[in-house]
């Protein structure tokens, strides 16, 4: 069994559909991209799995975790199992210091209140190192860039000790420098042993990391499996990425692919 298996999700706003029966799964050391235009139900779907939104139309085991149905459980319980998401608007506080914004971590989840501050700040000083943000400790939340925002809350999460991560659009407003930086250590992380799904409309980004995907359209999964499989196959070639752009991406991921046969 996958370390999250979703089965058959169906989500409404009042009378009108969200979701039709979405079935996903994935599994610890390894990234599932999210795939589909803006509007397609990518973070109701993300808002779903985490228990954000209802979940009390759906029946048993519609959501499982490390074996448990958490589909009645509340998000706090999900979190505790270690089930996080990451929202695309950030979650900062603005007006407390990069230190200050981690500190929290240390004050309210339950597993670091029976450690050491000196175990935390041990964490905190290892996880800003890995993405350059050593020097951001006492600087204001709200003054970093729109790169370094999104890596202080990878950080942030990080020190909750998830074991899947469920981020919506992490690349959105993001620089060029700080996406790269991003993706590698979501890859580390993946090597790692933590299990990542990403949902973006960017594909060159998540194909390049993603080992699976799911394309999703008006609410429903239209293609699932392999990133080649995804990129051959027709209706998504035809309705989501377009015939001239799916060439220049097949052959830049079929460059990648060769590329990496050859360093092998």
């Amino acid at each position: 069994m996958a370390l999250l298996e979703v089965a058959h999700i169906n989500q409404y706003s009042g009378k009108k559909q969200l979701l039709t029966d979405i079935s996903l799964s994935a599994d610890a050391q390894a990234i599932v991209a999210l795939l589909g235009p803006n509007g397609a139900g990518k973070t109701t779907l993300l808002r779903t799995i985490i228990g954000l939104l209802s979940c009390r139309h759906l029946p048993a085991n519609s959501i499982v975790f490390e074996g448990k149905d958490l589909t009645a459980a509340s998000p706090a319980q999900r979190v505790a199992q270690g089930l996080l998401y990451l929202p695309q608007h950030t979650s900062l506080l603005q007006q407390l210091t990069v230190y200050e914004n981690l500190l929290v971590i240390y004050q309210y989840h339950p597993w670091w209140r029976t450690q050491p501050k000196t175990s935390f700040d041990e964490a905190a000083e290892h996880w800003l190192a890995a993405t350059s943000l050593a020097h951001t400790g006492k600087q204001l939340a709200g003054t970093l860039s729109g790169g370094q925002k999104r890596k202080l809350e990878v950080v942030r999460s990080l020190l909750m000790k998830p074991k899947m991560l469920l981020l919506d659009e992490p690349f959105a407003g993001v620089d060029p420098k700080s996406i790269y930086e991003l993706k590698a250590l979501f890859s580390t992380l993946a090597a790692e042993g933590l299990g990542i799904v990403i949902s973006d409309h960017h594909v060159d980004q998540l194909l390049a990391i993603a080992s699976e995907g799911y394309v999703i359209m008006q609410g429903a999964v239209v293609t699932a499996g392999s990133i080649s499989e995804i990129l051959e196959n027709s209706y998504t070639k035809e309705r989501y990425l377009g015939v001239e752009f799916h060439q220049d991406l097949a052959a830049r991921f079929s460059n990648n692919l060769s590329k990496g046969s050859h360093e092998s």
